[in-house]
């Protein structure tokens, strides 16, 4: 039956499988009721290669495969190798567009119904490498009427125009403009490009908590700001709009909802950028003034001194770990550190320091459930690399995506009782128990 769902609507739509390089335009367009304003994605693929290029209001990120590595360039233009969650949904965006469904072995995938209604069919993709894709079909002709998978949310208007709701705080309108040959080769990625800029000698800043929220004192603009530091906060630098009124910024709409400017300046600690990519947001925690986190992790080895409240930015150029520490391995999904915590053989990941509100860790429902704290309103048996963890406050919440790899935060609760560094440009954490020698 599945395989006649997607025979009837390849019969419909003429539609086949694209050749093996290749590309696709969409023109970006914002939702209606917000401002108006548009942008654009080309998608490039070869063997063995994929890529996507997104650009709006003047600033642009990537997002590829290449050499079964995924990779990320932010909208500071910052390359980074990317965990497995991003390369898991890039699989599924490049067999999507791909068209490697319509192949007569589907791709190597395995094939199987999927959920319907009264207007729809619905047929279920499942790759090796990719996570599982639901395509579903109109009952009335055979059109493709929307796409799902973990961080890939489609729904049709027509054959060629669709609403992007992939990510849910950058919803957008895309319609494909155009469908041909690739007009070149695809660049290859080059990790690097670092906005940062270190002091001969790391200072540190003296750190408060506000509710959940961790806040230093730092220079935005060349004015003194209060600015949260937090593990989930990827993407532009994020400002007040108080503040965002008192900076020289030319502020501009982008397709995604987003009001945003480049060439802010930011001080912090001992670490300096001179232009930095940044958006208006409301409802910062812990009241600051402005939000950072990847911009930060990205590039510095970040100490967490909760003894003497300190926060330092270390160069890694020049940075030796610390010995007699801990080290773990964590998790960069897009200029986010990801701890992965486990209670017994089951893991958890969950963004490294983070406003989790009044708990020590804020955890979807899915994802407690499948780490076996369903209902639990206290964290026990939970360990960090080999470290075992004190029972830990818990609360579930939404706004998370366990089905894709993000099952909530690690408050900094959880992080109080250890002196640790955040070494994102190598990926590990290093810390010890407070008191240890």
């Amino acid at each position: 039956m599945a395989a006649r769902i997607l025979a009837r609507y390849q019969s419909a739509s003429g539609a086949k499988p694209l050749p093996s390089r290749g590309t696709i335009r969409l023109r970006l367009q914002s939702l209606p009721g917000r401002p108006s304003a548009t942008g654009s994605i080309e998608i490039d693929w070869s063997p063995y290669r994929y890529r996507e290029t997104v650009t709006s209001a003047g600033l642009t990120t990537i997002r590829g495969l290449e050499s079964g590595k995924a990779y990320f360039t932010d909208e500071d233009g910052v390359t980074r190798v990317a965990s497995e969650p991003i390369l898991r949904e890039l699989e599924t965006r490049s067999y999507f567009w791909r068209r490697a469904w319509l192949f007569d072995d589907r791709d190597n995938s395995l094939v199987s119904l999927g959920p319907a209604d009264d207007a729809t069919a619905s047929v279920v993709l499942r790759s090796a490498k990719g996570n599982p894709l639901t395509l579903r079909f109109s009952r009335r002709d055979g059109s493709l009427a929307a796409v799902s998978a973990p961080r890939f949310e489609l729904a049709f208007r027509s054959p060629d125009a669709f609403e992007d709701r992939s990510d849910p705080d950058k919803p957008f309108l895309g319609t494909i403009a155009w469908t041909g040959l690739p007009t070149g080769e695809i660049p290859h990625a080059e990790v690097g490009g670092g906005r940062a800029r270190f002091a001969p000698e790391p200072s540190p800043a003296v750190w408060t908590r506000v509710g959940g929220a961790l806040t230093v004192p730092a220079r935005i603009g060349g004015l003194d700001v209060r600015l949260a530091v937090d593990a989930a906060a990827d993407g532009p630098l994020r400002l007040s709009p108080a503040l965002a009124a008192r900076l020289p910024l030319r502020f501009i709409d982008d397709a995604f909802g987003r009001r945003v400017a480049t060439g802010a300046t930011l001080d912090v600690a001992s670490e300096s950028f001179p232009s930095l990519a940044a958006t208006i947001r409301d409802g910062l925690p812990g009241g600051a003034d402005a939000e950072a986190g990847g911009c930060l992790y990205r590039e510095a080895a970040v100490e967490f001194e909760p003894a003497g409240r300190t926060l330092t930015l270390h160069d890694p150029a020049g940075w030796a770990p610390p010995e007699r520490y801990y080290r773990v391995v964590i998790d960069d999904d897009g200029d986010r550190p990801v701890a992965i915590l486990h209670h017994g053989s089951r893991e958890i990941r969950l963004a490294e320091g983070s406003d989790s509100r009044a708990a020590a860790l804020l955890v979807a429902e899915s994802a407690a459930a499948r780490a076996g704290l369903a209902g639990a309103k206290t964290a026990t048996g939970m360990s960090w690399g080999p470290q075992d963890l004190p029972p830990l406050s818990m609360e579930t919440a939404r706004g998370f995506d366990p089905e894709w790899g993000d099952d909530g935060r690690m408050g900094w609760d959880a992080l109080a009782p250890f002196h640790f560094f955040v070494d994102m440009p190598r990926r590990w954490t290093y810390f010890k128990p407070l008191g240890d020698k």
